[in-house]
């Protein structure tokens, strides 16, 4: 590797410790503990994404074991941020929503960095960016992984 692939890898390693913080940071707002923000984050996530986690999903994203997922969830439930709802024709399948308040108070963490992002992504020819979002699933395919 030369020195500009290893520039390279150094600044998506930055991203991703900004990223984890950003997820400590809204934990912290969300005045939970760090795991449980972590997931909330995900919840919010998936659900922007139009694709809910069902809490199987929401364990192998976190890598917590699916009895901790579901502490974890109850906890979330408890303090009113996420409901489990069974909105798929197979009524055993469980998606887990972020609620109202949860969203609201999440746009307020989010809300300024979002518009900054999508200001500096727009600042990117379409061009640019495609080759960008290739890279980083390349890469991400190449990481060693535990399974």
């Amino acid at each position: 590797m030369d020195e500009l692939g290893a520039e390279v890898l150094e600044a998506l390693r930055g991203y991703v410790v900004a990223y984890q913080d950003s997820s400590r940071d809204l934990a912290h707002h969300m005045g939970l503990p760090v795991p449980d923000g972590v997931g909330l984050g995900e919840v919010l996530y998936a659900e922007q994404r139009g694709a809910p986690l069902s809490p199987t999903a929401l364990s192998h994203r976190i890598a917590l074991t699916s009895g901790a997922t579901n502490a974890l969830v109850n906890r979330l439930e408890t303090r009113g941020l996420v409901t489990r709802s069974r909105e798929h024709e197979d009524r055993r399948i469980v998606s887990l929503r972020a609620t109202a308040v949860a969203r609201s108070r999440a746009e307020q963490f989010f809300g300024p960095s979002r518009a900054h992002l999508a200001q500096t992504l727009d600042g990117y020819e379409r061009d640019r960016l495609v080759i960008v979002r290739d890279a980083l699933r390349e890469l991400a395919a190449v990481l060693p992984r535990a399974r």
